[in-house]
């Protein structure tokens, strides 16, 4: 019962992590491009969907860029 409830923890830590790089992305785009929250997401989607990776490895590719890049 013990390791159930440490191995729920944990995923439930690991998705506000993702949640949390997700909308830092999302704010990227959104400065960079000028574009909505919904637009944004929807460009993360289009990448990840594009290049059948997950979103997840899209994300940390927009997040430690420091100049602009032609995402969309």
């Amino acid at each position: 019962m013990a390791l159930a409830s440490i191995h729920t923890i944990n995923q439930l830590q690991h998705a506000i992590d993702s949640r949390h790089a997700i909308g830092e992305a999302m704010g990227i785009l959104m400065e960079r491009h000028h574009l909505g929250e919904g637009d944004a997401l929807d460009v993360l989607r289009r990448i990840s969907q594009h290049h059948n990776t997950k979103l997840r490895d899209v994300v940390q590719q927009v997040r430690p860029c420091s100049r602009p890049s032609s995402l969309a």
